[in-house]
């Protein structure tokens, strides 16, 4: 990106930073170089509470990527305009076959990923222990109401009278812990809902102060 040497009027931190796409594979020096500013942590926090991973190589390097059911493409755009300074692609198109569930029927998704950064791999170590993801402990200290709407879109679904987090990738402890957070923190009103034997959270509509948050 070319210097500028120009404007000087004041910037806020992490505002300004534009798309990379395209742009040539950077050097490792580069890549040490590249930090994420804090008004993108409740965006990355909340994707990765949901359908958002992780990966680190060899390098010790780490890619964030998303994916969502086509249906959801505007929410994928959208996420990939906030994030597309770290990316060096497009989102693309996927196809897959769930035989197992629906007959071989094709399932057809949207999936942005970032390049490899040493500051990913901090997001890595919060939330993966020997490569599984977890619940972070601190998650309290963590979440915040942007975060928690970030993980809405990418992994709840509208049930009856509130909305249901899907769950499943957590364990049953990690789950409870985490509707004590939501409780505590925002005074949301939630239980656990079973779905083929997995754990989900259910968030009444009813909760005192939850349901301004949620409906906003």
């Amino acid at each position: 990106m070319p210097a500028d040497n120009i404007t000087k009027g004041i910037v806020i931190y992490g505002s300004n930073l534009s798309s990379t796409v395209n742009y040539p594979t950077y050097t490792s020096i580069v890549r040490h170089m590249v930090k994420i500013p804090s008004n993108l942590n409740s965006i990355i926090l909340g994707l990765v509470l949901s359908d958002a991973w992780l990966f680190k190589n060899n390098a010790g390097n780490t890619l964030l990527a998303f994916k969502q059911s086509i249906d959801k493409s505007t929410f994928v755009l959208y996420v990939f305009n906030k994030l597309s300074h770290y990316c060096s692609r497009y989102p693309t198109i996927t196809s897959s076959s769930l035989s197992a569930l629906g007959g071989g029927k094709k399932f057809k998704g949207i999936v942005m990923t970032t390049r490899v950064y040493p500051c990913f791999t901090e997001w890595h170590n919060i939330f993966y222990v020997n490569n599984k993801k977890i619940v972070p402990l601190n998650l309290y200290n963590l979440l915040t109401y942007e975060a928690l709407a970030y993980w809405i879109m990418g992994d709840g679904t509208r049930e009856k009278k509130g909305l249901i987090l899907q769950t499943q990738s957590f364990t049953l402890k990690e789950v409870v812990f985490i509707i004590g957070v939501l409780i505590h923190k925002f005074d949301l009103k939630c239980s656990i809902y079973m779905q083929r034997n997995q754990p989900t959270i259910y968030i009444h509509t009813a909760s005192p102060h939850g349901r301004e948050k949620i409906n906003s």
